[in-house]
């Protein structure tokens, strides 16, 4: 074996002082992949790892951590598994564990010398990276075709191309000769998922290997096409179903692997958040297929309008992915658009100008579609970018929008109404067509913004169309200003790239309300919530126009310069020059938490600052705390006033209640009915507090945010927090949100989370050891130096007589005396209210709020409680007199 291969993206630290590293490395990836053909079940990477440190034991540099503390043995096998050796297409990598393939036992029986191997699998990476990245321009078509441009379509349609034959042929793709497409096969999956219609990941359970890889071939087609998931989302779909077979299971051929990077159809969460349904709907559909003569199932590939009969009446089948299976087998024919609803829409909004309408949706907006296309000079259409979106969905009374104002760590919005514009960021863009289009400008972004993952470009690519196209004239622009909402008015003006304080922006001209700043916490909940917290940078906020409008005053004007060019520090361009245009490299700050501890602490009673000087430096290097103690310490109040000490605005903090049915779909993200117009409500996935914060974090990380979680241990941790659990400790870590596929989600480091928690709520389990590893914990008993005393200094502060800490100091001493928890223990803040002196106040507290804590925690002895806890006779002693006595009897019967 000679000279291993220096590439620094195969191993981290190739020169390091060890000379024989490199040849360890690649040893070690080969006795991996043999001991992988050797297990007949998927294996977890631990298992993984004491295989290999069994065949290869670790040396002192091998053991050593990496920057990340990480064993740098184990850092480097696994990123040549899931990168070279993966994509080359010789073993399965998911959560669930690793599994070699067919093709990798192949291999090694091809590739004897460890050094081969390694280089073979280096060699098939740069292949597959190559090509997922290429532009492929589509081939010509057919005039009366309906035409899906880009390169998207293209990798789509050769990932989904060998899929289709084998489907046609009753064959299999991915281990030809297999009857994957059978009949049998088909019936097996789809009654297993019936049986389980929400299966795991790898689907335990279904026995049937061919169904599995029918499964991992269905997928393809389901998820192939896809512009809104990210490649390795549909890759880890098609493995899963491939990961638990009794053979070993066919791998994902490179060429297919790397086609999945791309795709065409916007599918919308509300779908792709819903996996098995998709499945079973194919799985449902294929069993109706094969309940059709042979002939009239072989015309189906040349009927596109049979086929889509076929497809609308098979059973169980949503039509939504009908829809889309229609666009994958016939794409000639069919649309994008997967909603009948929204077909419906786009056929009775766009149709006026066709010479005859058919009455059947589909050829009508095929026909539609065609003359778009020739008006266009052939370009493709996207009814779901502006403006054509704009175009066919309900927009009665004009159109509202929200342009996020504060990103790029600043706050644009105060010189957007200073210079009448509004803006967004288009760094990349050096100048704009001469006549913008949806194809025109669509292809600039795909040009410009080539080296994002696809979600992301087509994201841009909705913010740039939606801005340039889909607003016009008289529409409502809505921006968040600090904690106001500003609004304003598109004017008659087209879209200009500028170049303003050093930035490419595009702009559009707006007229501004100048006094209309209502602040958004005091905003109807419905606006609010749309906001304050949506990711996107442009937003369509059509459905709240009306409400926006209210907002305006009757007799107030809009105002805006009067000449927009001559504004100090604004260059109108349509060329800008390329050196103005380069990523400036910044250097942000890491977000902390401060403020002026000693006068936090003064304003909190504390004996002194050091409390509130740790609880800062937990956060700022942790990032999570829960503040725990007894009822009445004032650990909410004290979060709050955290939050006004370190002038977090109203758009920085958020607080949730916990509780025993706050769910994951309150939390983070969940399916959210949404009404549109006078439909009733369709369901889509909806971010929580935790996500919509998070996002908001992600825009200013320069700036701190906080969301704070009241009774943090009285929800199901573990169900509430789901795949949160691994960001909690990994938080540069992203991860796949269980609606969300196809989005990568992380919690940004500016994010605290502040929880609080009673220790004396014993109707609700503690939190477990997991989730306490992940928090700091502090407490706010009195037994922490600087919070004992606190009652007696808000006492001599506010002038209320001191005899008042001592009677909370005797009813607590005699709590510990009678062998109650310190946990149970009375904070000071059931005694720090305004009157609380005066003797009916007093009373009231003694017989509705404390008395009864006392006689649950003295369960049984209940009738005990008036004789061991005396407190209108230790009022009386302390002088707080006139306390009015409650007889023991009476109180013993209220008791019960």
């Amino acid at each position: 074996m000679t000279e291993s291969p220096v590439d620094p993206r195969v191993s981290p630290e190739p020169d390091g002082p060890d000379p024989d590293w490199p040849v360890r490395i690649v040893r070690r990836i080969r006795h991996a992949m043999e001991e992988l053909v050797r297990m007949p079940e998927p294996v977890s990477q631990a298992e993984l790892q004491d295989a290999c440190a069994a065949r290869e034991p670790l040396t002192a540099w091998d053991a050593s951590l990496t920057n990340s503390g990480a064993v740098r043995a184990w850092t480097n096998l696994g990123w040549n598994l899931t990168t070279n050796v993966e994509h080359a297409g010789w073993l399965h990598a998911t959560r669930d564990g690793f599994r070699a393939t067919v093709e990798g036992r192949t291999a090694l029986s091809e590739h004897q010398d460890p050094q081969d191997f390694f280089q073979t699998s280096v060699d098939a990476y740069y292949k597959w990276d190559t090509l997922r990245k290429a532009a492929l321009e589509p081939a010509e078509q057919r005039s009366a075709a309906v035409t899906h441009g880009g390169s998207g379509f293209v990798h789509a349609s050769s990932a989904c191309a060998p899929v289709l034959a084998a489907w046609r042929g009753g064959d299999s793709a991915l281990s030809p000769g297999l009857e994957a497409w059978g009949s049998t096969s088909g019936r097996s999956l789809r009654d297993f998922l019936v049986a389980e219609p929400t299966p795991d990941a790898i689907m335990r359970g279904l026995a049937s290997d061919t169904a599995r890889v029918l499964a991992a071939e269905m997928w393809v087609l389901l998820v192939g096409p896809l512009s809104d998931m990210i490649g390795s989302t549909k890759r880890s779909r098609v493995r899963g179903s491939l990961l638990r077979t009794d053979e070993l299971p066919p791998g994902l051929p490179w060429e297919m692997s790397a086609h999945l990077e791309q795709g065409f159809v916007h599918a919308g969460q509300g779908l792709i958040a819903t996996p098995w349904l998709m499945l079973s709907s194919f799985a449902h559909l294929l069993v109706h297929w094969h309940e059709q003569p042979s002939d009239v199932r072989e015309a189906l590939w040349d009927d596109p309008w049979a086929f889509r009969d076929l497809a609308g009446a098979a059973p169980g089948v949503d039509p939504r992915v009908a829809a889309l299976l229609c666009v994958v087998v016939h794409p000639q024919s069919f649309t994008t658009v997967l909603r009948s609803a929204d077909r419906e829409a786009i056929v009775t909004a766009l149709g006026a100008e066709a010479d005859a309408l058919s009455g059947d949706v589909e050829k009508d907006l095929k026909a539609i579609t065609l003359r778009l296309q020739a008006e266009a000079g052939g370009a493709a259409v996207r009814y779901d970018q502006a403006p054509l979106l704009q175009a066919w969905s309900d927009a009665d009374g004009g159109r509202a929008w929200l342009v996020r104002g504060e990103v790029d760590q600043q706050n644009r919005v105060p010189t957007w109404v200073r210079q009448g514009i509004v803006s967004i960021t288009v760094g990349k863009l050096t100048q704009l067509p001469k006549e913008p289009s949806q194809k025109s400008l669509g292809d600039l972004v795909d040009e410009h913004y080539g080296d994002l993952q696809v979600v992301k470009r087509e994201a841009k690519k909705r913010d740039v169309l939606s801005f340039a196209l889909g607003m016009s004239e008289g529409d409502l622009v809505a921006t968040v200003d600090g904690g106001a909402l500003r609004l304003g008015v598109v004017q008659d003006e087209p879209a200009r790239l500028q170049s303003i304080g050093g930035m490419t922006l595009l702009t559009r001209a707006v007229t501004w309300y100048p006094d209309l700043a209502p602040e958004v916490k005091a905003l109807p909940g419905s606006i609010r919530t749309r906001v304050r917290f949506k990711g996107e940078d442009v937003l369509d906020l059509t459905d709240l126009a009306g409400a926006l409008a209210e907002l305006r005053p009757e007799d107030e004007e809009a105002e805006r310069p009067d000449d927009l060019d001559d504004l100090d520090g604004l260059e109108s361009t349509t060329v800008v020059d390329s050196d103005e245009t380069k990523d400036q490299p910044v250097t942000v700050e890491p977000a902390a938490l401060a403020c002026d501890e000693e006068a936090l602490a003064t304003r909190l009673h504390h004996a002194d600052s050091s409390w509130i000087a740790e609880l800062l430096v937990s956060l700022n290097e942790r990032r999570q705390v829960v503040l725990e103690g007894p009822p009445g310490t004032g650990k909410t109040f004290l979060v709050q006033a955290l939050i006004d000490a370190c002038e977090l605005t109203d758009t920085q903090w958020s607080i949730v209640q916990f509780h025993p049915t706050y769910s994951y779909e309150d939390f983070v993200e969940g399916f959210r009915p949404v009404t549109k117009g006078d439909e009733a409500g369709q369901l889509t996935v909806m971010p929580g507090p935790l996500k919509r914060l998070a996002e908001e974090a992600e825009k200013v990380p320069s700036k701190p945010y906080v969301l704070v979680i009241d009774e943090i241990n009285r929800a199901n941790i573990a169900k509430v927090f789901g795949e949160l659990y691994f960001l909690l400790e990994y938080r540069n870590r992203p991860v796949e949100l269980l609606y969300s596929a196809g989005e990568q989600f992380t919690l940004p480091p500016n994010l605290f989370i502040i929880g609080t928690m009673n220790t004396a709520d014993r109707s609700i389990a503690l939190l477990d050891a997991a989730m306490r590893r992940r928090f700091v914990f502090l407490s706010m008993g009195s037994e922490e130096p600087a919070l004992a005393g606190m009652l007696h200094r808000w006492c001599a502060t506010t002038g209320r007589p001191t005899a008042l800490a001592d009677l909370r100091d005797r009813l607590n001493a005699e709590m510990a005396k009678r062998g109650l928890d310190p946990a149970l223990a009375f904070g000071p803040s059931y005694f720090m209210r305004d009157g609380v002196e005066t003797p009916a106040a007093l009373d009231r507290l003694w017989r509705r709020e404390l008395r009864p804590m006392l006689v649950e925690h003295h369960y049984g002895k209940h009738q005990q409680v008036d004789a061991w806890y005396p407190f209108p006779a230790w009022a009386r002693d302390l002088g707080l007199d006139g306390l009015i006595e409650t007889p023991i009897g009476e109180a013993g019967a209220d008791a019960q």
